[in-house]
């Protein structure tokens, strides 16, 4: 039976569920946790844990939550559990675990990298802006000391140690202590605890510490203590996210912060926490977005200023002279969304110099600039701290002493005290598990313009508009990072109101590709804070993101091309871009079929040459094409295209006209196709290369067009069916250029070029017996009957 509390209305509400009669009910693992130091079971139920973990058995543990999963889990591993110990199925005793003197062949130093970019752990201190010079670093198991070596070639004070490469080096204290990858490579579990409280007590402020998750690493090899023994006789412990969570609050008796998939802080200066955690939730761009909204203050005209001025008109001209001062001052009362303290000001000895007290400074920015911005800065800045304050629900043990001195003064001004902050944060942290709301806030936030909403509800935008959008999504985005970490590493996040999922999407050049490629994808679910990783490469073939401007707004980098690209693509009926889009492999190949090339955020004509036996439409090869003619197979001239151009044309035809009649009458027979000017000079009869496009987009030796009507031609006939039926077809339904109908049973010419001149001529014989041409509309010629001149 389970219990669960509630909160609804203000009022806990609890809700009983007995799984007495479940098929597949809950399972307990690591009961001795949950029991008293002296109860006399703990060494038996901890024993257990130590062979189902020497075992393996605990990898992944999200998929081991109930029966039926467990059962099969030590079923497939070959093992079942008698009386609190674990057995093999043929009933034969399991071998004791390894003895510490045969680690002792461990090579851990073979783990370290010779790294040309920051770390992973320190490209997150980097983002969150513990990087920028004010503090100082230690890298605590350095390896080679890539690491270090960057930071200090960025005038950064850092120090390392290692056990191996730099065991000499002093172990500084420092403001941050990075323990990066260190404890998944320790095969022993007390030197693992002595590095984390090691690494802690050199620190000042925080540590940061990472390690390898399961699901991101593919290595693998025999199962070795609790964790693996690598081909290279390295060791790796794989951790899940909660994991390593909970093992650093077990060493460290502190509650780690999530800041990415494997990395936490963990802090000791508990205002640096605090001010850590509130600007995680600040809207950043609000005051700019304001101050950019201001008209900037102009100069009078001269003959104004010549004369009488006004009261208005004094502060103007005191506003110009002094608007460096004032406009700072005025920025930084946007930012704070309340009137700055006197520490808060830009420069305070000038601003008193020029008005005597800042309070005065302000009733003049506010009577000069207004009230509008400032309730908008006001409201905004509320905004950011009632999410700060539903997020910190989750640690009740973070009390008010701990907050820095300018969140107090947020907290009297935005909510009066302390426990009407709460008080709000509560209610929007209860509101972000309503799924109608959540619904209704993302119909809201696309209809803006900050994503897109598909059919199944669910929502998607660049990581970019996070804070720029309403307070309830914001706080479900925030239970996502309190479990994973800064989910702003991604490019794209995808909202699943109905299931209480947020995706993470992170792609090859997002920036700079119109059809960026995923590589990797991250499921978090917050029902029961677990999260699925998914890499694109070799398991699973990384797809192209189509139509990526609906995720964007206009201010996203080269938004205009991508909007104006999307739309050209779908012009385009052969490519399905709709939903995921058609696979990547079959994309490509109709780009080749097409003959067309993504190049920069354009689709432009493909300038290679093709073979002979790639497609050309979805029927033909360019062989067809080049080498049906009887004079062709009679000479054996190579007949080849050197345009790129031809090759293009060649294959718009192919697609436009005679793919269609193909669909619709069957097989067709190719006469006459394209004509190189060597071959032109063997073909007996009259032809005329300057206007019967055969030759394509073909030059002469001058350089110049040998057919200026460009395009692409080609002769055939439709076995067993009248020609004039399929000449009035094509008339009907195809983008045609020229067409020259010769008679019922005998072959058509047509032709395909980017004029669509749609001309019909029919070339019949006269009294002489004379072919006569003679042009004819489309209706005209949709009149002629089958019993025409053959």
């Amino acid at each position: 039976m389970s219990l669960t509390l509630k909160k609804k209305d203000s009022k806990i509400e609890r809700s009983n569920r007995d799984y007495g009669k479940s098929i597949n009910p809950p399972i307990l693992h690591r009961k001795e946790l949950l029991l008293p130091p002296d109860h006399p079971d703990i060494p038996k139920f901890a024993a257990l844990t130590k062979q189902l973990e020497d075992a393996g058995l605990f990898k992944d543990s999200r998929k081991i939550g109930y029966k039926k999963q467990w059962e099969e889990r030590l079923r497939n591993a070959g093992y079942k559990v008698v009386d609190h110990m674990l057995v093999k199925l043929d009933g034969s005793e399991i071998a004791p675990p390894e003895t510490t003197e045969k680690t002792s062949n461990v090579e851990r130093h073979r783990t370290a990298l010779t790294r040309y970019a920051l770390s992973k752990p320190m490209q997150l201190l980097a983002k969150h802006d513990f990087l920028e010079g004010k503090h100082t670093i230690f890298d605590y198991g350095c390896g080679k000391g890539s690491d270090v070596d960057i930071l200090r070639q960025n005038d950064i004070t850092a120090n390392g140690w290692d056990p191996h490469f730099c065991p000499e080096n002093p172990k500084h204290s420092a403001d941050i202590v990075n323990l990066g990858f260190v404890i998944n490579v320790i095969e022993d579990k007390t030197e693992r605890m002595e590095a984390v409280l090691g690494a802690y007590q050199l620190c000042t402020q925080f540590l940061c510490a990472a390690v390898m998750l399961g699901e991101q690493s593919p290595e693998r090899g025999r199962l070795f203590r609790d964790g693996v023994l690598t081909s290279r006789n390295t060791f790796q412990r794989y951790y899940s996210q909660e994991e390593f969570r909970e093992y650093l609050r077990h060493v460290l008796d502190e509650d780690p912060v999530a800041v990415g998939p494997g990395v936490f802080f963990v802090f000791k200066d508990k205002d640096a926490e605090q001010a850590f955690l509130e600007r995680r939730y600040r809207n950043r761009a609000t005051a700019n977005r304001l101050i950019s909204q201001l008209p900037k203050v102009q100069k009078a005209p001269k003959a104004e200023r010549a004369a009488r001025l006004t009261k208005a008109d004094k502060e103007r001209a005191f506003y110009e002279q002094h608007a460096t001062l004032l406009d700072a001052l005025w920025l930084r009362w946007l930012e704070l969304g309340r009137p700055p303290q006197d520490d808060e000001f830009p420069d305070l000895t000038a601003s008193k110099e020029l008005f005597g007290t800042t309070q005065r400074a302000l009733k003049f920015l506010q009577r000069f600039q207004g009230d509008e911005l400032l309730k908008l800065a006001f409201d905004g800045r509320r905004d950011d701290l009632t999410v700060y304050f539903a997020m910190r629900r989750f640690d009740q043990q973070r009390i008010y002493r701990h907050l820095p001195e300018s969140l107090k003064r947020d907290v009297k001004a935005f909510f009066q005290n302390y426990q009407h902050a709460q008080t709000d944060g509560e209610r929007l942290l209860f509101s972000a598990g309503n799924p109608a709301l959540l619904r209704q806030m993302c119909q809201q936030a696309a209809a803006q313009g900050y994503g897109y909403l598909d059919e199944e509800g669910a929502f998607t935008f660049h990581t970019a508009q996070v804070v720029a959008l309403p307070p309830i999504l914001r706080v479900y985005i925030g239970c996502a990072t309190f479990v994973f970490g800064d989910v702003t590493s991604a490019d794209l996040l995808k909202i699943h109101a109905e299931s209480g999922k947020l995706s993470l999407m992170k792609y090859d050049d997002f920036e700079e590709s119109p059809l960026p490629r995923l590589l990797e994808r991250i499921k978090i679910s917050l029902v029961n804070q677990r999260f699925e990783y998914y890499k694109y490469g070799d398991t699973y073939t990384p797809p192209y993101l189509y139509r990526k401007a609906r995720f964007l707004t206009p201010d996203f980098p080269h938004y205009a091309e991508q909007l104006a690209f999307d739309q050209v693509l779908a012009t385009h009926p052969e490519f399905a871009v709709d939903g995921y889009g058609m696979p990547p492999e079959q994309f490509d190949a109709t780009l080749q079929r097409l003959r067309l090339a993504v190049v920069g955020f354009e689709l432009q004509p493909a300038q290679h040459t093709p073979a002979l036996d790639d497609p050309c439409g979805q029927y033909h090869t360019f062989r067809d094409f080049i080498e049906c003619g009887a004079t062709q197979a009679n000479t054996g001239l190579p007949n080849l295209p050197k345009q790129p151009d031809t090759y293009n044309a060649l294959a718009a035809l192919a697609l436009h006209i005679i793919d269609p009649v193909m669909d619709y009458f069957g097989g067709i027979e190719l006469t006459y196709g394209f004509c190189s000017p060597e071959l032109a000079k063997h073909i007996k009869g009259s032809i005329d290369p300057k206007r019967d496009q055969h030759a394509a987009h073909e030059v002469n030796t001058r350089g110049n067009l040998i057919c200026e009507r460009k395009g692409a031609a080609c002769d055939f006939i439709v076995p067993d069916e009248n020609m004039l039926e399929v000449a009035q077809w094509i008339v009907q339904n195809t983008p045609f250029d020229r067409l020259y109908f010769y008679g019922n049973d005998k072959p058509l010419h047509v032709s395909y070029s980017d004029a669509h001149n749609r001309a019909i001529v029919l070339m019949l014989p006269g009294k002489s017996g004379r072919l006569v041409p003679k042009v004819v509309t489309a209706e005209r010629f949709s009149e002629i009957t089958l019993d025409c001149p053959r």
